[in-house]
């Protein structure tokens, strides 16, 4: 199997810079809590030299001495990038009929069943649970592979002469925690770029161990906040959170309090991004699980259908999100769902299409064709959002009242629309409430709004048919019995 590595790189030499060189005095703020008002003499890849304005004391930092997001900010100032390496490698998404989803290492597959390993735990997976065939995705290492598994699938692909190769890949397993191994191939390095006389890298390295040094020295808090990592890229939040609330109480005076720190400071972004993407993954199946259902039903009224959709339908699909969610936030509520649904747009989100099909009429008229030519009093409507969300639902109303009187007055060439709904084929009545979903419930975004006219009348809402009698024969027109008038079928793209 393949294995990747995502690399955020960028130019190790800093841009021309006359920040340190004007010896401005700067504000920087400790990883403690203190701050330190002086002029930044010199940097480097490491850190800094600052001379602070009170007495004129110097202080060698490393980045990791400053408060988070401090380091960040000068290392902008500077020119500087950072420089992070995280491990990915191929896997397999497996989506099954209960909603589930794991992602692993697929070692075998046979006629009955799908081998599965991740990390150490390794299952079979019967083919008749599954929801989907297997898909074959990119993630992080750390979520499928143990250190050791990684260390072994990787150290044939890197080169056992190139130094620079060496450092990065020594990078790689401290992200892994393969502490042991990182040590190895970071002395390694610093043999090459001795013999290279590459005192630039040496330097970097001597940095690198010392820090590693820290690492094993404390590999009991080590241990803790690799598990935290790991909980997190699970997407186990609950738990990771309830171990994070106790790390400092656990190791009040830890020597890795800073890389707790930053694990710490990137909690909630983590979790609101993953709470985002399982939303992305799951609310269309979720609601397709209940339109379906519905679908099967032969025997409704269209007007108390049409409400259960604009109402019940959003809230269930929400409240079902919201039971599955609880392991990756136990504080999460409804308006929460919200937030994190609608920011699925930032990234880009998966587009869907349906469409009402030759029950495009029952919309009537007006709402068939909305969207086929827009008039200037649209282009220029001042209404509030508010304001239009109301008109329309009362407009709705008053349409299924009009609807009700056809129905009770219907002569014999009426059709009411639980007529088309007895009829229609229950992946037409599907189709019919998921448009009607999308629509009306704004819980999708409509990207487009596409009409064809309909195959019986050629558009025209109406076919000439002939009366014959004793007097002799005569041609008339009828309202088609397929669009009813409205020419078109409407559908919609989503997402």
């Amino acid at each position: 199997m393949m294995l990747f590595l995502l690399l955020s790189l960028f130019a190790a030499t800093p841009l021309p810079n006359l920040f340190w060189q004007q010896e401005e005095d700067q504000i920087v703020r400790m990883r403690d809590g203190r701050l330190l008002v002086g002029a930044i003499l010199d940097h480097d890849l490491d850190g800094f030299v600052v001379e602070t304005a009170r007495d004129g004391g110097r202080f060698q930092l490393t980045w990791s001495d400053l408060f988070p997001g401090e380091a960040e900010r000068l290392r902008d100032a500077f020119g500087y990038r950072n420089q992070k390496q995280v491990p990915m490698t191929t896997a397999h998404r497996i989506l099954l009929q209960n909603g589930r989803e794991i992602i692993g290492r697929l070692l075998r597959e046979d006629a009955r069943n799908l081998e599965i390993r991740v990390r150490d735990t390794t299952s079979l997976i019967p083919k008749q649970r599954l929801a989907a065939p297997p898909e074959e995705v990119v993630v992080e290492a750390a979520t499928i592979l143990t250190p050791e598994q990684y260390y072994a699938e990787r150290l044939p692909q890197v080169d056992s002469q190139d130094r620079y190769a060496q450092f990065d890949f020594a990078q790689e397993l401290e992200v892994m925690f393969a502490l042991e191994q990182a040590k190895q191939h970071y002395e390694i390095c610093a043999q090459l770029a001795a013999d290279a006389s590459d005192d630039a890298l040496a330097k970097r390295v001597v940095g690198a161990l010392d820090k590693l040094q820290k690492t094993i020295a404390n590999r009991e808090e080590a241990k803790q906040l690799d598990k935290i990592r790991q909980l997190m890229n699970r997407e186990r939040f609950t738990e990771a959170e309830e171990l994070l609330a106790g790390f400092e109480t656990q190791f009040p005076n830890s020597a890795l309090r800073g890389d707790y720190l930053q694990l710490a400071d990137r909690f909630e972004e983590r979790r609101d991004a993953a709470v985002t993407r399982y939303l992305q993954r799951h609310w269309f199946h979720r609601v397709t699980k209940v339109l379906k259902m519905k679908a099967l039903e032969k025997d409704v009224a269209l007007d108390e259908l049409i409400s259960w959709v604009e109402t019940e339908v959003p809230l269930m699909v929400r409240q079902q999100l919201l039971s599955e969610l609880k392991e990756m936030d136990s504080h999460l509520d409804l308006t929460g769902i919200d937030v994190r649904w609608n920011k699925r747009l930032e990234k880009g989100a998966t587009s869907y299409t349906a469409g009402f099909n030759d029950g495009t009429w029952i919309l009537g008229e007006e709402r068939a064709r909305a969207g086929m030519k827009q008039t200037e009093e649209e282009k220029t409507d001042n209404r509030s959002a508010q304001q239009r969300e109301m008109e329309e639902r009362m407009k709705r109303y008053m349409d299924n009242l009009e609807a009700q009187r056809r129905a009770a007055n219907a002569g014999n060439e009426d059709v009411k629309p639980e007529d088309w709904w007895l009829r229609a084929t229950v992946t037409q009545r599907f189709q019919w409430l998921l448009a009607y979903y999308v629509e009306f419930s704004g819980d999708y975004q409509v990207t487009a709004v596409k009409f064809s006219y309909c195959p019986t009348c050629g558009g025209q809402g109406y076919i000439e048919v002939m009366d014959v009698s004793a007097a002799g024969a005569k041609q008339r027109k009828k309202k088609c019995p397929t669009c009813h008038g409205v020419q078109v079928r409407r559908s919609i793209s989503f997402k």
